[in-house]
């Protein structure tokens, strides 16, 4: 009778742990105000991915955490008001490894910034996924990045990623907020069939990083981020659509060569409601570009850039618009925007250029209306032009300045400036064939 008894005691623990495929993780030993809830999160995750798949609960509370390892077929849920926080504790993360040539993601070779996909260090995150399909992490919660700082990690204080997926296939977010990043909040190389639904980003580095990416999809989010917001290259068939985007550095940031990428009704505002944390106690804020296309901005990076479209895009208070620079190896076929409207613009004019041995095939705009902030300095109209560093930089036009363009199209394309300006609203070099018409500026 004993024996039976204890039997059926249990089969009902196991079916109150993954009752539906549904596998809360305070039923593994995660508890509330623990010091690492790795080992009861893991077990539950794991136990679900040997099952089959299903869905690993956090329930409401605060859940400090190392390394998180989401497998195949397993969706972490987290419930309205859990939050899954990073520990401080550096010894509790584990980094992404891989038996995959990963080296051409690798970038800022001799640099503060080196980022190279070998690095045990810079690879750490809070949430790491290897490989595997149709993972997911959704929900009302929070994951917590904690701004772990580390005094040997990137720029002497840099932390795990919040999110790192390499190699993984059909996976989303959905729903959840990502705070206090220590280093970007979601990192990805090699990655495919992905979703960003509805997913927060406040504070950190960059937002969504991916190196290496084929159907993205990034809908309804909100990114409140203290570097770039948008980042990476090595795309093909990226959409950034409706999405809301602050920054206190470029709202997306292209560093690889790119195709069919498209930018749809999205609105990049600044200044940055939270600081550039490497920038110190200056704690800067300003917003650089919206968009800046920039292959092999951050080392080479071989490959071309082709159909980029921006259409339906509101840009307020950045440093310019957008900013395209090819560097070696790096050409471009096509980049069409339309229907964009910028007002605030401080920095720079909207710039297209080569200065390494690139070229663009076709440059269309149509339907844009940029209202710039005057330079009262007569000396701007003299600067030399050369090759731009890796964000803005002023240019001695401030309207537009296209250089090694066979065909630059511009269609009721309206330029304007608040207070006194001195320098030309163009300026062309190298450029084929430029057709005009409704371009308005003042003269003109």
């Amino acid at each position: 009778m004993r024996r039976i008894t204890l039997l059926a005691f249990a089969v009902s623990i196991c079916l109150g742990c993954c009752r539906g495929n549904v596998y809360d993780i305070t039923s593994f030993g995660a508890r509330i105000g623990g010091e690492n809830n790795a080992p009861a999160i893991n077990k539950a995750i794991e136990e679900c991915h040997r099952r089959g798949g299903g869905t690993v609960v956090v329930p409401e509370g605060t859940f400090v955490t190392g390394t998180v390892l989401l497998k195949g077929g397993v969706t972490l849920h987290l419930d309205a008001g859990a939050t899954l926080k990073a520990t401080e504790d550096l010894t509790a993360y584990q980094s992404m490894t891989s038996s995959e040539d990963l080296s051409r993601y690798d970038s800022g070779d001799g640099t503060q910034n080196s980022n190279n996909s070998k690095d045990t260090r810079w690879n750490r995150a809070l949430v790491l996924a290897i490989g595997g399909e149709n993972i997911a992490i959704e929900g009302e919660g929070t994951i917590d990045g904690g701004h772990v700082f580390d005094p040997e990690g990137e720029e002497h204080m840099r932390g795990p990623h919040t999110i790192l997926f390499c190699g993984t296939h059909g996976f989303s977010l959905k729903g959840i907020s990502i705070i206090r990043a220590a280093n970007y909040a979601f990192m990805a190389y090699d990655v495919t069939d992905g979703t960003f639904s509805n997913v927060k980003i406040d504070e950190g580095w960059d937002g969504i990083h991916i190196r290496g990416g084929k159907n993205i999809d990034v809908s309804g989010c909100a990114f409140r981020t203290g570097d770039d917001a948008i980042a990476g290259g090595y795309w093909e068939g990226m959409s950034i659509r409706g999405c809301d985007i602050n920054s206190s550095c470029n709202g997306i940031r292209i560093i690889m060569p790119v195709s069919g990428v498209a930018i749809d009704s999205c609105r990049f505002h600044g200044p940055g409601e939270f600081p550039h944390r490497t920038s110190g106690e200056r704690r800067r804020c300003n917003m650089l570009a919206a968009l800046n296309i920039q292959p092999g901005g951050w080392g080479k990076a071989y490959g071309n850039v082709d159909s980029v479209t921006v259409k339906d895009v509101v840009v307020e208070n950045v440093a310019t618009p957008l900013m395209v620079t090819l560097n070696e190896g790096n050409d471009c076929g096509s980049i069409s925007v339309e229907n964009l409207t910028a007002t605030g613009v401080y920095g720079a004019p909207i710039s297209i250029e080569s200065w390494k041995g690139g070229i663009y095939n076709s440059i269309s705009l149509k339907d844009v209306s940029v209202e710039y902030v005057g330079a009262d300095d007569p000396s701007l109209a003299r600067l030399p032009v050369g090759q731009p560093p890796a964000d803005f930089r002023p240019l001695p036009c401030w309207g537009l300045f296209a250089k090694d363009v066979k065909t630059l199209e511009m269609e009721n394309v309206a330029l304007a400036y608040t207070g006194k300006e001195f320098r030309p609203a163009l300026r062309f070099d190298n450029v084929g064939k430029a057709l005009l018409e409704g371009v308005k500026y003042p003269g003109r």
